[in-house]
């Protein structure tokens, strides 16, 4: 409130206006000229809820998406677990051999230490943040930090696949200087060196090719994440999933079961659980990607 006499807010704890202690009177009549000073109040922008707000935010809160959220995260525990028991057990192998090895030998430690990607991370925090997002009850709109950190993700798998396809042209067109250049190079394969050079070819067309598919690829999911933050925004309908996604998702089940069969050969058990928990999560994604097409494609049969 303001006050009548001189227009000045009022203090909040109800005392007189300052004008009355500074005049020597508390006069609250306000002049014949005097005009309260308008009274601004922020407003924030309303945003129309849509149906397909409330598609999102129950699919996001369902069960399936827990359950692919809770196996995502039991997977890179587990992986991360074995890796670091297995580091340390090559650590141990190779203290048991150097006690052993003569004063003077020439002795190369080695051993591979496999780091969860940065980018398995990222979905991780993503796939959490949108199912809180999705289960508070006091608003019906989400949050689309989940959907950044997707996008981000492809961000930087388009920039690795970018910088490895230019790695493979360049080896290329230095394999190929340097095979023109001297055509009977000894090479360590036993081969003929003309097989030798059609053999690396051949890898060298499958890996760029690979590379530009997957290149490809995230600029088409990077498209998907923005419609589906532009969605969970303003409520308009997003696009669905493609078909390939799923079939990756389909690939990696049977690399993962490639995997663990050469883990079973090896005796390499504590590396087991972890393919079984990758199975597991990407069937649950397989799941939740159909499901989430089902949910775009009902919307699209009842336009809103």
């Amino acid at each position: 409130m303001y006050c009548t006499n001189c227009g000045r807010k009022l203090p909040e704890d109800g005392s007189p206006c300052i004008c009355g202690a500074q005049n020597g009177n508390f006069n609250t009549q306000p002049p014949q000229n005097f005009q309260a000073p308008p009274q601004y109040y922020a407003q924030l922008p309303v945003r129309p809820v849509t149906p397909v707000h409330g598609m999102l935010k129950r699919f996001a809160s369902s069960k399936l998406f827990f359950m692919c959220a809770l196996l995502f995260t039991v997977q890179m525990v587990v992986s991360a677990v074995s890796s670091v028991i297995e580091v340390f057990t090559v650590l141990q192998n190779q203290a048991y051999l150097l006690e052993r090895t003569p004063i003077g030998t020439n002795f190369n430690v080695e051993f591979n230490v496999n780091i969860v990607p940065v980018q398995n991370i990222l979905v991780l925090i993503g796939l959490w943040l949108l199912y809180a997002s999705a289960k508070k009850a006091d608003t019906p709109f989400m949050s689309t930090a989940g959907v950044t950190l997707f996008k981000v993700t492809e961000i930087l798998q388009i920039v690795g696949c970018g910088i490895f396809c230019g790695m493979l042209l360049l080896i290329g067109l230095l394999v190929l200087l340097a095979s023109s250049g001297a055509p009977n190079v000894t090479n360590y394969t036993g081969l003929p060196d003309n097989i030798a050079i059609l053999i690396v070819g051949i890898a060298f067309v499958v890996g760029l090719v690979l590379s530009v598919l997957l290149l490809l690829y995230s600029i088409k999911m990077l498209g998907v994440w923005t419609s589906l933050q532009c969605a969970i925004q303003v409520g308009v309908l997003p696009k669905k999933l493609p078909g390939y996604a799923l079939a990756l998702q389909g690939f990696s089940i049977f690399c993962d079961v490639a995997a663990m069969i050469v883990f079973f050969v090896w005796n390499a058990w504590i590396l087991i659980p972890g393919s079984l928990c990758s199975i597991a999560a990407r069937v649950y994604v397989i799941r939740c990607m159909a499901a989430y097409n089902r949910e775009v494609a009902g919307m699209e049969a009842s336009p809103f």
